[in-house]
């Protein structure tokens, strides 16, 4: 029998002989020790740390249930769908997923524009298209008297919306507002906009607040605009996704494992290479399919070019990917360092990969996550690195600096003052150009417009 098998077995044995002793956020302690599921969780990374906090929400939930068949059924058995009353005169919101078998006098399907519906990720996959092409299909003929199908031609942005080609398949006629939008002015009343309340003093402050960790991006984020470090890590409002994000972790996740093999003395060739970056490839968040296709192309001759610059060099890696966690000033300070190397003179070598624009050197000189990175080398790791190297792959640029330990204590007192007002409440907006790239600039009443 296979002694894996067998571990398994015991393991399923003892979780259910503890399911009758255990309370169930016990269970759920017990569970993700046994399982190895907390380590698995906690790595190190600010990811993680998020992650695990969804458990313990988890668990916050199980103390009010009376029994593990009345948490189950809490959490996993029961839709919201399953509570609906079609004697009760209100208006039910649901997807279309549960819409299936239900009919109602009066139907409205919102958001019916291209991007959305069809989404955006699904316009150039002929299978994705047929599927909510049936979805779009299921919700329509949930109607049984009146049937409303609205988008919208402007969410903030500058481009019009199209309307959803779904609905110029019906051959309905589109009927225009009776209005026209207002253009947006100073005067104009939203739910963020002047008359909201929503930029009186009061309204910017969350007293009480302490992170449960911090990271380089958050220290950053609050430095440039402490609003828009509130809407990303205090209200936590999601996203969508980054063509840049991908195609940097894409990138990343691709020369963690060309390393990986040459740590490991194994040979790679430039072929095995471009198979790590394809099965790598994150699509989400291009523009459209052109986009994509020239941004993966892009990947590729950079990679060429990289392979071409380390090929047949030996390389003393000591760390690849390397997760860290400190505290500065009672804070859990998070993060992961892409490269660390021993070099030939025994001097350690701190390598952080960058796509996108590359800095000159006076800007490496100034950057603050190199500085980060040099704390925990010296903090967490207990190493001594005296190289700090950016590697701006697009253009195949590797720039180097060092930091002073008076540097470093300056960078913690930096962090701690963040840190200071983080708890204060302080998150007070500070408009300008980058609200051109911000992700919350459609929600913001004080983005930039110039």
């Amino acid at each position: 029998e296979n002694p894996k098998i067998i571990k398994f077995q015991e393991m399923m044995n003892h979780l259910r002989s503890e399911t009758k002793k255990l309370k169930i956020a016990e269970l759920i302690d017990e569970i993700t020790n046994v399982t190895g599921y907390k380590n698995f969780i906690l790595d190190g990374t600010e990811e993680g740390e998020m992650r695990w906090e969804n458990v313990e929400e988890l668990k916050s939930v199980a103390t009010k249930a009376e029994s593990l068949e009345d948490f189950l059924e809490q959490v996993a058995l029961v839709a919201d769908i399953d509570n609906y009353d079609q004697n009760t005169e209100a208006v039910t919101l649901m997807t279309l997923h549960n819409a299936k078998g239900l009919e109602f006098p009066i139907v409205f399907m919102v958001g019916m524009e291209e991007g959305l519906f069809p989404h955006v990720n699904s316009m150039f996959e002929p299978a994705n298209l047929e599927e909510e092409r049936r979805l779009c299909y299921v919700g329509m003929t949930r109607a049984e008297k009146y049937l409303f199908l609205t988008a919208a031609k402007n969410y903030g942005g500058k481009r019009e919306k199209a309307i959803s080609g779904y609905v110029m398949e019906t051959g309905l006629k589109v009927k225009e507002p009776m209005f026209e939008a207002k253009q947006e002015t100073a005067e104009q009343n939203t739910l963020f906009g002047k008359e909201s309340g929503f930029r009186d003093p009061i309204a910017q402050k969350i007293s009480g607040f302490v992170p449960n960790f911090l990271s380089y991006s958050q220290i950053e984020t609050y430095k440039t605009c402490p609003l828009q470090y509130k809407y990303a890590y205090v209200l936590r409002i999601p996203t969508e996704p980054n063509s840049a994000l991908s195609f940097g972790t894409t990138i990343h996740n691709t020369l963690r494992d060309y390393h990986s093999l040459l740590m490991n003395n194994r040979e790679v060739s430039l072929d095995s290479l471009l198979k790590i970056y394809e099965a790598s490839w994150q699509p989400l968040g291009y523009l459209n399919e052109e986009h994509r296709q020239a941004r993966f192309e892009d990947g590729k001759k950079l990679l060429e070019r990289y392979y071409t610059e380390t090929h047949g060099k030996q390389f003393n890696h000591l760390f690849l990917e390397k997760p860290f966690n400190l505290k500065i000033d009672g804070i859990k300070f998070y993060g992961r360092i892409d490269r660390i190397d021993k070099l030939e003179d025994g001097l350690i070598e701190v390598v952080d990969y960058k796509t996108g624009n590359a800095k000159d050197q006076k800007e490496v000189d100034r950057d603050s996550q190199m500085a980060f990175y040099a704390i925990a080398a010296k903090e967490a790791l207990g190493l001594e690195p005296t190289i700090l190297s950016l590697y701006f792959l697009e253009e195949g640029k590797k720039l180097s600096t060092t930091r002073t330990q008076k540097q470093l204590e300056a960078k913690k007192e930096e962090v701690k003052d963040v840190i200071g007002k983080i708890k204060l409440g302080d998150f007070v907006p500070n408009p300008g150009m980058h609200c051109n790239w911000c992700d919350y600039k459609a929600i913001c009443p004080y983005a930039y417009k110039g």
